[in-house]
């Protein structure tokens, strides 16, 4: 069984709801299985797994197939090869942390949902250029976070941000108080010590301060 696909608006709305996008490091598929069900029951029902692994795609298969009822997206996505992989995968959106010329057109053309990231006004200028107006701002805390986010808003008013990159759940509710800011991502709800030591109580109390937090 596969994800409901979902339109960009769709998951706009979602993460707007949520406020928190959990983003999901780990190379193993039942542990990656288990910690997503473990998300979506204590209040957070989307998250990104990121390429960074060597079986990514795999867990990203293998995630959609057993949990149709979170929203599975694909994170780390460097190239249009891996934007088609993800897709083909089941992701319902892709996430990447920059953006390039390539990747823009590749992904303005893709039937998938796509939240580049940018890391100041030119990265933003090119992403509005390819008509993207939901981004990921990384390394948000590096590069000033809300600050950054407000400076940005003044030129570019219609433009929303996700802030991941040190993103804590103590920061979570400033973070947010910031208009233009849609919603914050990180992996603090699911490190992967508490995913390679089969934590899962942990990490469900992790998830619901966090779903807390977003209130």
């Amino acid at each position: 069984m596969s994800a409901i696909k979902l339109s960009k608006q769709e998951i706009i709305r979602q993460l707007e709801h949520l406020r928190v996008l959990p983003i999901l490091v780990t190379n193993d598929v039942e542990q990656a299985i288990r910690c997503v069900k473990t998300l979506a029951e204590n209040g957070l029902p989307a998250v990104e797994i990121t390429l960074r692994t060597p079986d990514a795609l795999t867990v990203l298969r293998e995630v959609v197939r057993a949990c149709p009822e979170v929203t599975v997206g694909a994170g780390t996505i460097l190239t249009p090869a891996q934007l088609d992989a993800v897709q083909e995968a089941g992701a319902t959106f892709g996430i990447s942390p920059g953006i390039t010329p390539v990747l823009a057109r590749a992904a303005a053309a893709s039937s998938l949902p796509y939240f580049p990231g940018v890391g100041g006004a030119s990265d933003l200028m090119l992403a509005l250029e390819n008509d993207f107006n939901v981004v990921k701002l990384f390394p948000s805390d590096l590069l000033g976070a809300t600050k950054m986010a407000k400076a940005l808003g003044g030129p570019f008013p219609d433009v929303r941000f996700c802030l991941t990159g040190g993103v804590t759940v103590e920061a979570t509710p400033q973070l947010l108080q910031q208009k233009n800011i849609l919603c914050v991502g990180g992996s603090w709800m699911c490190p992967a010590s508490l995913i390679e030591a089969n934590d899962w109580a942990t990490i469900g109390k992790l998830a619901a301060q966090a779903a807390a937090a977003a209130k």
